[in-house]
């Protein structure tokens, strides 16, 4: 008896653990939003366009062809407002958990992105891993542009995010990456660009989205915008260059160029006080591979030219480098994270530095010490010279 009354007991216990999906949401009854554009009209208010996924539409054995959602805009006087305004319009419930990018239009970065992030950071359902980029117009003319690859949009932004790695010319920013830098009370965002591309063949007019730039930010506002030169420059300084071209003249022909593959680089910055100033001396290391020539019958493996490809490779990185310390230093804007190391170097000193950072920053001056390696030749020592 005593046994049969412990084994009821374990029964019953075990069935209050068994709740079940009570708070269960079928896939029927949601819209599943693939990308989120914010833009503000000019009245203030707050515009949120969606890019819903169609289910129905996207098979798995079928990439291109036709657009796998569909759009819907919506306007409030704040975010979460405009959010649930949307649903006047959706036939169901809008759910964001699986959002893949977040696009924000030129002019609302102007403004200051701080109020446009809020909810997404504050609400239980949004993802701050998610990838973010800047339009150069509108993030409604963003959303609304098909493309040639892909059924969704939002797939074609995430895998560019992804394999534009390999130029090392545009950063991967996700949401938690600006949040917190917008935290820091001196580091500043920056986040990468899209551009709307217009192809005319004939009488239609073919549109694409392309990565262009990388906007920087001054605090939450957005006050200018970095080339791809001096993007690479601002990640050199970060040490986030993973791979990549850099392209020099040849040293025996001055009209040919040569292509160098990063392989690998890595980055130092050592805050030092000489003389009562701030300097920062950057040691940039990078290894990389002769990748081409387009000289013909000229042999760059001998050690002396192999010599001088190293400094020209050097010489690259030393000016992409300045390019984006000149710009930057000139809008105030520490997207370099060099407050954080400060901070780090000089405890004690910080206090008083950290008050005036945007003069500090402003006049720091900054060493640039470049180490490049050329490692191997690939396959071949010289090209093909074609016989006469």
């Amino acid at each position: 008896m005593k046994k049969l009354i412990a084994l009821l007991m374990i029964l019953f216990l075990l069935q209050t653990m068994l709740t079940g999906c009570w708070n269960r949401r079928e896939l029927k009854t949601l819209a599943i939003v693939e990308m989120l554009g914010l833009d503000r009209t000019e009245d203030g208010q707050i515009s949120l366009t969606f890019e819903i996924l169609k289910p129905a539409e996207v098979k798995a054995d079928n990439g291109g062809g036709g657009k796998g959602t569909w759009t819907l805009t919506s306007q409030g006087e704040t975010v979460f407002d405009a959010f649930r305004n949307a649903t006047l319009q959706a036939s169901r419930k809008l759910f964001i958990s699986q959002n893949k990018i977040i696009v924000i239009g030129q002019e609302a970065a102007k403004a200051g992105i701080t109020p446009l992030l809020d909810f997404l950071s504050r609400d239980h359902e949004p993802r701050l891993l998610t990838h973010m980029f800047i339009a150069k117009g509108t993030a409604k003319d963003t959303l609304e542009v098909e493309h040639g690859q892909e059924k969704i949009l939002a797939t074609a932004l995430e895998n560019l995010a992804k394999v534009a790695a390999a130029t090392s010319k545009i950063p991967r920013i996700q949401t938690l990456d600006v949040m917190k830098d917008l935290a820091s009370k001196t580091s500043d965002p920056f986040i990468p660009g899209i551009d709307i591309f217009q192809n005319k063949e004939g009488e239609k007019v073919n549109k694409t989205i392309i990565l262009s730039n990388t906007a920087i930010f001054k605090k939450d506002k957005l006050v200018g915008w970095f080339d791809k030169k001096e993007t690479r420059g601002l990640l050199w300084i970060l040490g986030e260059v993973k791979s990549g071209i850099i392209v020099v003249k040849s040293p025996q022909e001055e009209t040919k160029n040569v292509g160098i593959e990063i392989i690998k680089a890595s980055s130092k910055i050592k805050p030092e006080m000489i003389d009562g100033n701030l300097v920062i001396t950057m040691e940039i290391k990078e290894d990389g591979n002769l990748g081409e020539q387009m000289s013909e019958g000229v042999d760059l493996t001998k050690p002396d030219a192999f010599e001088e490809l190293e400094k020209r490779q050097a010489a690259v990185i030393q000016s992409e480098i300045n390019a984006a310390l000149t710009k930057a230093q000139d809008w105030d804007a520490d997207i370099f994270k060099f407050g954080e190391e400060v901070h780090r170097k000089f405890p004690g000193e910080w206090p008083e530095l950290k008050e005036n950072w945007d003069r500090e920053f402003k006049n720091i001056e900054v060493k640039v010490e470049v180490e490049a390696k050329l490692r191997n030749t690939g396959l071949v020592t010289r090209p093909v010279t074609i016989q006469q």
